[in-house]
């Protein structure tokens, strides 16, 4: 949990255009300790929260920004929600929990994202189009105003298949062609941040995740399909460790000859 105090008091202050020297003044303290309570190198003394808050006009859970936090923890537990969901195959309710959710923060990426995912699931049981339509509708709009990298990449991911379902397939190769390269994904470098034992645990996660992806596309080759990245991409590869890694191996070698 962030506490964003002090923050908001230099954004309280400038708004009634104070001087750090004459806030200092009014609650009796220095204009250092003033300084520091904006840069978040200490808290005003917890008694002087309602002074700071009447004098300012707002609550302390404004000044302490519990709004925010409470909102972030709302999200949170709203994207926990729909991925236990989707874990379990209960499409519907995650779709429904998703449109909730967008009505109140109809702007975040991160739930217009999850909804094009979980459509593009729902669409592989239903095969509607309007799903797809849809699908595709959401995932354009995210890559129009997201900054947040993990959500654009998943939303592309996820995006290139959807334009293979409406047959432009040049527009999925084109977007395919941005995302990164193996070499820059995380398992590739999360391992680099680490020594001795720690790079060797993270090498082998790392390892035991791009195997389980590959394997899942060659079971798939066979069927002469697409893998179900929608899925994956929502969900993840299914990396459990009862699964006979020795055997992927082989299935990975034998694709391979």
């Amino acid at each position: 949990m962030q506490i964003r105090i002090g923050e908001n008091l230099r954004k309280l202050r400038i708004k009634n255009e104070l001087t750090q020297e004459k806030l200092a003044e009014v609650f009796g303290v220095s204009p250092q300790a003033i300084s520091r309570w904006e840069n978040n190198t200490t808290y005003p003394d917890v008694t002087m929260l309602p002074s700071i808050a009447n004098f300012y006009n707002t609550s302390i859970d404004e000044l302490l920004g519990m709004d925010d936090i409470r909102n972030v923890e709302k999200i949170n537990s709203t994207f926990s929600i729909v991925h236990e969901y989707e874990s379990n195959g209960r499409i519907d309710e995650a779709i429904h929990t998703l449109r909730e959710a967008i009505k109140v923060y109809p702007n975040n990426c991160g739930f217009l994202s999850e909804l094009a995912l979980a459509l593009t699931i729902k669409n592989n049981t239903d095969t509607k189009s309007e799903l797809v339509n849809e699908a595709i509708s959401l995932s354009e709009r995210v890559l129009l105003s997201s900054t947040n990298e993990k959500v654009r990449c998943t939303t592309k991911a996820n995006l290139c298949f959807l334009y293979l379902k409406i047959n432009e397939n040049d527009k999925a190769i084109k977007l395919a062609k941005t995302l990164p390269h193996v070499w820059e994904c995380r398992e590739i470098l999360l391992p680099e941040m680490f020594n001795e034992d720690d790079y060797i645990i993270e090498l082998k996660k790392g390892i035991n995740t791009v195997v389980s992806v590959i394997c899942e596309k060659i079971e798939n080759s066979k069927k002469h399909k697409h893998s179900s990245i929608d899925k994956m991409i929502a969900l993840g590869p299914n990396t459990n460790s009862n699964n006979n890694l020795k055997g992927r191996i082989e299935l990975l070698t034998q694709f391979l000859m």
